[in-house]
């Protein structure tokens, strides 16, 4: 029985495979996320067809029938995810609208264009410094989705500064996940991993403090080196883009004839048809396509009595709530501080009536916060911009609008994105099982007791099903609850390390379809960057598993 079902999986997975690699190598445009994600769901539906269904009770595995993903609801699936995880779309489409709001001020140019002058000639520098602080604030809070809201800001100074979308792309979203590998304090990370395992905040620190460290480095050193033979492949690029849409950018190597001579071009023209040349190419977005703002330089310069300091705060102190707010203190550290405000505000009486329990009714206490709250506390945000930029309540409303408009491309991938996650989801919920399991009995039946390579990838392949670490964790508990003591400490570093390796490459990832939305980089392109960290991140994680099983 566990020979044919062994068998029956690595059929499932090369089938699968080959659908990966026939459509993929079919297919060479340049944006296919979409089709990415079909791909996923396909070789979800083909492994159904193939692997039956198991639950795993009491330290017994009972093997059910084969449950195939039915062409009903493959149509079916992707409708289901849209509602049931509606939420994770909603934050991308009002940070789109919130980066619409910040574009209007104009304030965003003016922060872009000091940043690129305060760098000039030390962008690697900035490069950086900017991977660092995605990694710490990642690694010590777990919320990836407000971090994300700083996403295309850097993004933006970065691609001002001549460095290709993927390397852009890597050092933000890429960085966001390198510290989801070495969390160390991150409660939607560490916090889960510490209340289903029954483990501590501090689990194996040390040991997620080195690899923290370690990934961090050689992803630095990564960028830097990659980033230079990018850096003039964009410069090109640009200045066809500027030619194109007739922009002049006058620099320090391009003589004041050159400027006049492409001035005079562009006056040589017919008003009528220059009006219509105009109106149609500064819609165009060269490397910004799809951060939802244009950046045109001449803007900055008009502006220039605009100051950028004042949305710097205002994005700073709304992450401070976001963190304050959505990292959940009591069950981290058993602080609960927030939990006897909330208690004593909402209790507050005025002759005999509770007003604060009726005034702020509906409002989640502080530890508690959801993608609820972040949203309204995003639109907030979008509200005190524009009154502190003294934005007409029309302007603000309407570059809102807009804003969301260029991110519901992503919002509806990242969705999307959880589209193998709710087939799984619904038969958790009506107490079927998966076939998550079988892959998981098949694997642990191999070894007795805790083996770091066997939970390492089950935890990978588990991963690409469960893109979300509280429900992996929550189906390998069974199994790594029973190896007891010190190897169910370790086998919670692994797993949780091995999920932030999984999220930098499978394509259920919500933050790597949605970094990939809004940088328009091709899934595979990403991957040929990618591939050899993650390896090396993969087998760095196994290896420190296995040095401290052995201490």
């Amino acid at each position: 029985m566990k020979t044919e079902m062994i068998v029956r999986i690595i059929a499932g997975v090369i089938g699968a495979a080959l659908i990966v690699l026939s459509i993929i190598g079919a297919r060479k445009s340049k944006r296919r996320i979409l089709s990415v994600i079909g791909v996923a769901f396909l070789i979800f539906a083909v492994l159904s067809w193939v692997i039956p269904t198991s639950t795993y009770t009491s330290g017994k595995l009972s093997t059910k029938n084969i449950d195939p993903v039915g062409l009903v609801q493959i149509i079916n699936s992707p409708i289901s995810a849209l509602i049931t995880f509606a939420l994770y779309g909603a934050v991308f489409a009002a940070i789109g609208g919130l980066y619409g709001v910040m574009d209007k001020t104009k304030a965003l140019e003016k922060i872009t264009n000091n940043a690129v002058k305060s760098f000039k000639g030390k962008e690697n520098t900035f490069l950086v410094i900017a991977l660092v602080l995605f990694v710490l604030l990642s690694s010590l809070t777990g919320l990836i989705l407000p971090l994300f809201v700083f996403v295309p800001l850097f993004a933006y100074i970065l691609l001002a500064m001549g460095y290709e979308k993927v390397t852009a792309l890597a050092a933000t979203v890429g960085g966001l996940l390198v510290g989801s590998i070495g969390s160390t304090l991150g409660f939607n990370i560490t916090g889960y991993t510490k209340n289903l395992l029954s483990l501590d905040m501090t689990n194996q620190i040390v040991a997620r403090i080195i690899i923290l460290i370690l990934l961090t480095v050689l992803f630095a050193l990564t960028l830097v080196f990659t980033s230079k033979k990018s850096s003039k492949k964009v410069e090109v690029k640009k200045e066809e883009v500027k030619k194109e849409i007739k922009k002049v950018e006058v620099k320090k190597t391009s003589p004041k004839k050159e400027v006049k001579k492409t001035v005079s071009k562009t006056k040589s023209s017919s008003k009528s048809k220059a009006a219509k040349t105009t109106k149609a190419k500064t819609t165009k977005k060269s490397n910004t396509k799809g951060l939802a703002v244009t950046k045109p330089v001449k803007k900055v310069s008009e502006k220039s009595g605009v100051s950028g300091k004042g949305l710097i705060i205002i994005l700073i102190l709304m992450f401070v709530f976001a963190f304050v707010g959505m990292y959940n203190w009591y069950y981290s550290f058993g602080i609960d501080v927030f939990n006897k405000m909330h208690e004593s505000v909402m209790g507050f009486e005025v002759g005999g009536y509770k007003i604060f329990a009726s005034l702020l009714s509906g409002f989640t206490q502080f530890g508690y916060w959801s993608n609820v709250e972040l949203i309204g506390l995003i639109v907030l945000t979008s509200l005190i911009i524009g009154l502190v930029y003294k934005l007409k309540f029309n302007d603000l409303i309407e570059s809102f609008i807009a804003g969301m408009k260029e991110w519901m491309p992503t919002a509806i991938y990242a969705t999307l994105a959880n589209v193998v996650l709710v087939v799984l989801y619904q038969a958790l919920q009506g107490g079927a099982g998966t076939l998550v399991d079988t892959i998981n009995g098949s694997l642990f039946s191999m070894v007795d007791g805790f083996n770091p390579i066997i939970t390492g990838v089950a935890a990978f392949i588990g991963s690409f099903f469960f893109n979300d670490l509280y429900y992996l964790l929550a189906n390998m508990q069974a199994y790594v609850s029973s190896f007891g003591g010190t190897d169910t400490s370790i086998a919670g570093l692994l797993i949780q390390s091995v999920y932030g390796v999984s999220m930098m490459v499978f394509p259920t990832s919500v933050v790597l379809i949605a970094g990939l939305s809004i940088f328009d980089v091709s899934y595979g392109k990403w991957m040929k960057f990618i591939w050899r960290f993650a390896l090396i991140a993969f087998l760095l994680v196994l290896l420190t598993a296995g040095l401290l099983t052995l201490v």
